[in-house]
């Protein structure tokens, strides 16, 4: 009898060949469109380090690190060590009701890593978005204004009140007559900080201000890296006006840009800091830390039932021990100027390149249609073919044209030089027609 002859007989070939197609597949059936940002057709199977392995064991090097999550790589020893351990005493409880010892420390060690001589506290939650939700409610409750300024191309998360500090056309309009929107440094011709700087002085002069929220540096709006000191001017105008000074380090924190906070370049002390993606290396656990008495002052205000929980606290701990013991932050500075020098050197001059920025490994490159029509489609395109190269790379951007590369903290130098091979071969390679519209018709990514 032949296969032919046999339903259920198929060679290891077409099995092979037919697994990603049909992970793929249920996948469509099966999970929303609401929740999908798809750029190539993947399926994951295994992670490790900084390599990611699809279902039909296609090994890639990965510069997304999941949208910045895995500083310390995929399953640092340390992080599982921690979450197993915890396994065996606590995997389940509450600690809007319950404390339980990883959570406090985890709080401790937070609360003295965020500077500021004044009573700090920490609050947990699952994401970024959490976290935005909680400053929309502080900020909306302070009594010291009515109104809080953000940023153009800014990204505080998706739920509504996230959303609504946001100044992403990702995040729907959800425009509030109590949110100032300012432009950023960079993200519009003409716009540099001190333009940028008088923006903020007019809404400070037109409304009453209870607080400023802001990225260190931009990511989802297009990797844009003000100059240093415009922070400092930013806070130095809060404390002038009695508002509150917010950053949002959900993306750029826990060592990606050089430093422990992205901030810490400028030598601020914010009233308040969000933490998000990074800290449970994948475990999904967010938090802001700030002063006692805006942390404070909406008690039972922001619960989620298992924010915070033992696991989540357990990678949060071993997240900040493998970032300490394996000087992974210094490591980001270094690698970062190795991952510049590689971009500047072998993509900054090709005629699809408009821009290469960024700092440590938090690097944005700018993709332009040499023939002026869609660098939304090249970049597509790009991204696409890196996939079919063996790399992992992701788009931002306002215009949906940046490719954001934020790899690994751990990512060894030879993959580092890899991938960007890879990446330059495959501008080459859309550059001269090798993927089509068609191709990348149902990847609408962002």
């Amino acid at each position: 009898m032949t296969s032919d002859d046999d339903p259920t007989a198929s060679s290891e070939d077409e099995s092979a060949a037919t697994s990603e197609a049909e992970w793929l597949r249920r996948d469509a059936d099966a999970i929303a469109e609401t929740m999908k940002i798809r750029f190539f057709p993947f399926a994951l199977e295994s992670q490790e380090g900084s390599v990611l392995t699809g279902v039909d064991g296609d090994g890639c090097i990965d510069f997304s690190a999941a949208w910045a999550v895995a500083n310390t790589g995929y399953r640092h020893p340390t992080v599982l060590e921690e979450v197993r351990e915890q396994l065996e005493s606590a995997s389940t409880n509450s600690p809007l009701s319950i404390p339980h010892p990883p959570l406090v420390e985890l709080a401790e060690r937070l609360v003295e890593r965020v500077p500021g001589e004044f009573e700090k506290k920490a609050w947990f939650g699952h994401s970024g978005s959490e976290a935005g939700d909680l400053i929309w409610k502080l900020l909306a409750d302070a009594d010291r204004g009515d109104t809080v300024l953000t940023f153009g191309g800014s990204y505080h998360g998706q739920t509504m009140g996230a959303a609504t500090l946001s100044g992403h056309a990702a995040t729907g309009d959800d425009a509030s007559d109590d949110v100032a929107i300012c432009d950023f440094p960079g993200t519009k011709p003409g716009i540099d900080a001190e333009t940028a700087l008088e923006g903020v002085d007019r809404a400070f002069d037109e409304n009453d201000v209870a607080g400023v929220i802001t990225e260190p540096i931009q990511s989802d709006g297009g990797i844009y890296d003000p100059p240093q000191g415009f922070l400092a001017a930013l806070e130095e105008r809060c404390r002038r006006q009695d508002a509150y000074f917010v950053v949002d380090e959900t993306k750029a924190g826990l060592g990606r840009t050089g430093t422990f906070f992205a901030f810490e370049r400028d030598g601020v002390t914010p009233d308040a800091v969000m933490i998000g993606k990074p800290l449970g290396s994948g475990l999904p656990i967010s938090a802001v830390v700030g002063r006692e008495t805006l942390l404070d002052a909406l008690p039972a205000g922001h619960l989620m039932t298992t924010a915070g929980n033992p696991l989540s606290a357990a990678a949060g701990l071993g997240t900040l021990d493998a970032l300490e013991s394996d000087g992974l932050v210094d490591r980001a500075a270094t690698m970062g100027d190795r991952l510049r020098a590689l971009l500047d050197e072998r993509v900054g001059d090709h005629e699809c390149v408009a821009d290469v920025r960024g700092r440590g490994l938090m690097q944005g490159v700018e993709l332009r249609d040499p023939r002026g029509d869609d660098p939304a489609g090249v970049t597509a395109k790009t991204v696409y073919r890196a996939r079919e190269r063996g790399l992992i790379v992701f788009y931002v951007g306002l215009e949906s044209n940046v490719l954001e590369i934020t790899p690994p903290l751990t990512i060894e130098e030879s993959e580092l030089e890899r991938g960007v091979d890879r990446l330059a071969a495959a501008i080459d390679d859309v550059r001269d027609g090798a993927v089509d519209d068609e191709t990348i018709a149902p990847y609408a990514g962002w």
